[in-house]
């Protein structure tokens, strides 16, 4: 009803909502860290934004004094990162609460390194007992929340199984920044790897071998590779290869001498299902990109026509390679042009909007 001598609506309240982050955002920069902070800042401009983040013990002390200081009252919806460490008891009890007095939740489920030897080999007690624990504990967060939210139909799958809750999963891949970058230049020779080579299912053994490759065959590039400390390719390093400890805006002052960006990961059933944010992330330098044809990742550039799906083997990167050296101007321009098309309708602030739409806030 309009206020009395003014005529005018009240303003509407602005719309409340909780990130819960399992994970201690402040303890440098990682996939997951980056996901948070970038939906963190894109939500902020939308709604009142309220955080709880930490390691499982510290977080679980925080949810309590957030409950206990009557911060659920009035709250509009809840969204979760969940980590690849098990939720703790503190956060299923939490979520429970909060669905009882009407709040939505939804939950996003980043990944299932417990159930996949190539990245979560059991060699240790604890290691068996979380991979015992994985799915009951996720299915049970799953089960505390409204919506489930995967990066994947496939993840949804391996931790929910062939179920109506894995049907009904919401899709939230990685977004993607759109910084300022240098304009691409087609006579660039250096090819770009950011992340980490640690394991062999990352593609470090096959990165190496087919930049050599490629040069066996008279072509001059050289591997640019942004690796944390001791998570690079194996030693010793040839010289062609550029190993560099960059992260945000020093690895876009990389790019002008970047022609591509590579995703080199082999065939394995996680890699088929995972969509890695560094895909995104080359999406936004706005430069062709060359992929295995592991599914997610395979199907991301496909649809975004940036650059080209080979085999998951040394030859078939060494392919990729030499198509991008031997491709004219005009192609490697198109395939930049499609990146920067691709990266501005998959931006964070795109995929704000649609957690907003999950929780029914819509902007």
């Amino acid at each position: 009803m309009p206020r009395a001598g003014t005529g005018r609506e009240p303003a509407p309240r602005r719309r409340r909502v909780l990130l819960l982050a399992m994970y201690q955002l402040d303890e440098g920069r990682s996939g997951p860290t980056v996901r948070i902070g970038q939906l963190r800042d894109a939500l902020t401009r939308r709604v009142a934004l309220d955080l709880v983040s930490g390691a499982r013990a510290s977080r679980g002390w925080r949810l309590l004094r957030y409950a206990g200081a009557g911060r659920l009252g009035g709250l509009d919806g809840i969204y979760v990162e969940s980590s690849s460490s098990l939720p703790g008891p503190v956060d299923l009890l939490f979520l429970f609460v909060a669905r009882a007095r009407g709040i939505m939740v939804v939950t996003y489920i980043r990944d299932a390194y417990q159930l996949f030897p190539e990245y979560y080999p059991v060699t240790t007690l604890r290691r068996r007992l979380s991979r015992a624990a994985f799915l009951p504990t996720f299915r049970a967060l799953a089960h505390v929340s409204s919506i489930t939210a995967f990066p994947s139909r496939g993840l949804a799958r391996a931790v929910l199984g062939d179920s109506a809750r894995a049907a009904a999963a919401a899709l939230l891949p990685p977004g993607t920044r759109m910084p300022e970058v240098a304009p691409f230049d087609p006579a660039a020779r250096g090819i770009l790897y950011v992340g980490s080579l640690a394991l062999p299912a990352s593609g470090g053994d096959l990165l190496v071998d087919a930049v050599q490759r490629a040069r066996d065959r008279g072509h001059d590039v050289h591997l640019i590779c942004v690796a944390p400390p001791g998570q690079g390719p194996r030693e010793p390093h040839p010289p062609w290869l550029e190993l560099v400890r960059a992260s945000g805006s020093e690895i876009e002052q990389l790019l002008p001498r970047v022609l591509a960006c590579i995703a080199p990961r082999p065939r394995t059933p996680y890699n088929d299902l995972a969509v890695p944010i560094k895909v995104f992330e080359y999406l936004g330098y706005r430069r062709p990109v060359i992929t295995t044809d592991v599914v997610e990742t395979a199907a991301i550039v496909k649809a975004a026509g940036c650059g080209p799906v080979v085999p998951a083997t040394a030859d078939g990167l060494a392919e990729g390679i030499e198509a991008m050296v031997t491709a004219s101007a005009a192609q490697l321009t198109r395939w930049a042009d499609a990146a920067a098309a691709a990266a501005a309708a998959n931006s964070w602030g795109a995929r704000a909007s649609t957690i907003l739409d999950l929780l029914g806030l819509p902007a």
